[in-house]
């Protein structure tokens, strides 16, 4: 019953927030304390799952059960180490937002609804997180989509939150509707959701041909809806609108939740993917992912703003953790799963930082921030932390996710895998490079700005310490997950490599332009231009068409017969008015007589 308290209390905390939202300061109080209860009681589960088992053991699933319409529905959760552990990620940087956003947060009128979402957010991460059962994943997953809607579209008052929130929702939306057709192919064919149940049906040697071609269409839309919550081309652009929400939503947008929970989707699907049937997909997650990872990290690179920068990051480092998946190579599990926790726990360090100090300087943009992160040490040491875990520096903990990630996807003579190592290794320098040039702006500069000092919380300087070590020495942790695959010292080397190349392109451009940056590339890559231009324009000349159609043609039509009807009456009433009662005596019998005539015609023709 451990898995279903793990999702019960945040689920819970989020219907009481809900009741007392309206003060503030009780509500901030309570999901603290609710988030910190979450992390107690997934540490407290860790050590009860079984060592060695399969990393999604479901041999003591928990759940109802249900037979409905043919389908066996258990609505079950299961307890592995892996799921534990990362269930144990998504609580450690629920509870940092929590806490962080109880001091951000603090003047917002609004501020209890925020709390709230979070909860609920949380509820559902851990329920995709834990569920052996598909149609809970689907639960999980549609709660999270509406849930980061709330969240980016929390201060709605602003046309600019506003109209990202609603960017985000439909852009993922449409991508959903693949997700929730392939998932459906999957159970039908199983007359089951249970996750155990559908890999046996469609694993092994279909009986036809038809059972492959269902399971490369099923998988194809599933991974269509992922590349869609993973802000991956050509849905990416909904993650940099997001940039719009607080602070707060961001950290936890980006890092342990939503654009990482398609990586945990496959991940425990990876059985199918290795089948035959499963290939196109593989192909279309690893073409997705090698252009999406290389083209984000250069757009991070030119981008002027440092809160957008790390929006580019996530674009790219979370095509990085799908690699693995789609070269679905020895340790493939263990690479995705790596960078995903990794990747959570930098990338949540980061922005909360740059929170901090776009407060401090009123703006996140580079030239404003030259030397800010001098204005507290924590600050200063907690960044570079971040950076340098994103970079991929040898022994921290984003060097060694990347290093499993690398070893993953070079498993492998295709030319798929080819293409995806090739695009890891560019971005490895790409990323060291950004992280580089990130550090060299707000960590140097001018001394008057690095005398300006900043007040720090207490509880804000906690967090950002234990996401800072954790971004150091969390590598230590990766034992929890599926054992990776080891990487050739000569790849070891090029990947060393690759990031000191990096560190010196970053400082290169660092010397050459200083705060000034490079020009911006267009807006999402260009895909907002295709957008408009693809589904836009041509849906809005649509309904003026429609428009045009119902006002010109259809209403002339309406008002035509209207304007007979009435005057038809007009012309009976005067006539009414007018006439002498023989002369309407006449017309009731004429009519009377062609009633009878028709009558006598009908019954003669009929046989």
């Amino acid at each position: 019953m451990i898995a279903w308290a793990l999702v019960a209390l945040p689920a819970i905390t989020a219907a009481l927030l809900l009741v007392v939202s309206r003060w503030g300061t009780l509500t901030a109080l309570l999901a603290v304390l609710s988030s910190l209860g979450s992390l107690g009681l997934a540490l407290a589960a860790l050590p009860r799952t079984a060592k060695g088992a399969a990393p999604f053991a479901e041999d003591r699933a928990v759940g109802p059960g249900r037979v409905m319409g043919g389908l066996d529905l258990p609505f079950a959760l299961s307890l592995s180490g892996t799921a534990v552990f990362l269930v144990l990620i998504v609580s450690l940087v629920v509870a940092a937002v929590q806490v962080y956003s109880a001091w951000f947060l603090a003047e917002d009128a609004r501020r209890g609804s925020f709390h709230t979402t979070v909860a609920l957010f949380s509820a559902a991460m851990t329920l995709l997180v834990l569920s052996s059962d598909l149609f809970l994943t689907i639960v999980g997953w549609e709660v999270m989509g509406w849930c980061s809607y709330l969240l980016i579209g929390h201060w709605s008052g602003r046309p600019g939150p506003r109209r990202a929130a609603h960017t985000s929702f439909m852009v993922t939306r449409i991508a959903d509707i693949g997700f929730l057709l392939g998932m459906a192919v999957l159970v039908a064919g199983a007359r089951s959701s249970s996750r155990s149940g559908v890999l046996a049906h469609w694993s092994g040697d279909g009986a036809s041909g038809l059972h492959d071609l269902s399971l490369t269409a099923a998988l194809v839309l599933i991974v269509v809806g992922v590349l869609g919550k993973a802000a991956q081309l050509p849905f990416h652009n909904w993650l940099l609108d997001a940039m719009e929400g607080p602070t707060p939503a961001s950290a936890l947008i980006h890092a342990a939740t939503m654009v990482a929970a398609g990586t945990i989707v496959l991940a425990r699907l990876l059985p199918l993917l290795t089948e035959d049937g499963g290939r196109p997909a593989r192909l279309l997650l690893g073409v997705a992912v090698s252009v999406t990872m290389v083209l984000a990290a250069l757009c991070a690179l030119l981008e002027p703003d440092l809160k957008r920068l790390l929006a580019w990051s996530t674009i790219s480092q979370v095509g990085v953790m799908l690699a693995p998946l789609a070269v679905a190579g020895t340790g493939a599990l263990g690479g995705a799963l790596g960078h995903l926790y990794g990747h959570a726990i930098f990338k949540a360090l980061l922005f909360l930082v740059i929170g901090w100090l776009g407060l401090t300087r009123g703006s996140t943009r580079i030239a404003d921030l030259v030397g800010a992160a001098r204005q507290h040490p924590v600050a200063l040491g907690a960044w570079a932390a971040g950076l340098a875990s994103l970079a991929g520096v040898p022994m921290l903990l984003g060097g060694m996710s990347k290093e499993d990630v690398v070893a993953a996807s070079s498993d492998g003579q295709t030319v798929l895998s080819r293409l995806v190592l090739v695009a890891l290794l560019v971005t490895a320098v790409l990323s060291a490079a950004y992280a580089t040039r990130a550090l060299l702006v707000t960590a140097t500069g001018d001394e008057e700005d690095g005398r300006r000092h900043a007040v720090l919380p207490p509880a804000v300087a906690v967090v950002l310490v234990v996401l800072g070590l954790l971004s150091v020495l969390g590598g230590l942790a990766l034992r929890w997950l599926p054992e990776a695959a080891h990487v050739p010292l000569p790849l070891f080397g090029g990947l060393v490599l690759a990031v000191l190349l990096g560190i010196g392109l970053g400082w290169l451009l660092h010397t050459r332009l200083g705060p000034r940056g490079l020009p911006r590339v267009g807006a999402g890559l260009g895909v907002d231009t295709v957008y408009r231009v693809v589904l836009v324009h041509p849906v809005l000349a649509l309904a003026r068409l429609v428009t045009h159609l119902d006002r010109e043609v259809l209403d002339s039509y309406v008002g035509g017969l209207t304007r007979v009807a009435l005057g038809g009456s007009a012309l009976g009433e005067r006539t009414h008015r007018r006439a002498r009662p023989v002369i309407g005596l006449t017309l009731v019998g004429l009519g009377l007589l062609g009633a009878a005539g028709i009558t006598v015609l009908v019954v003669g023709v009929t046989p």
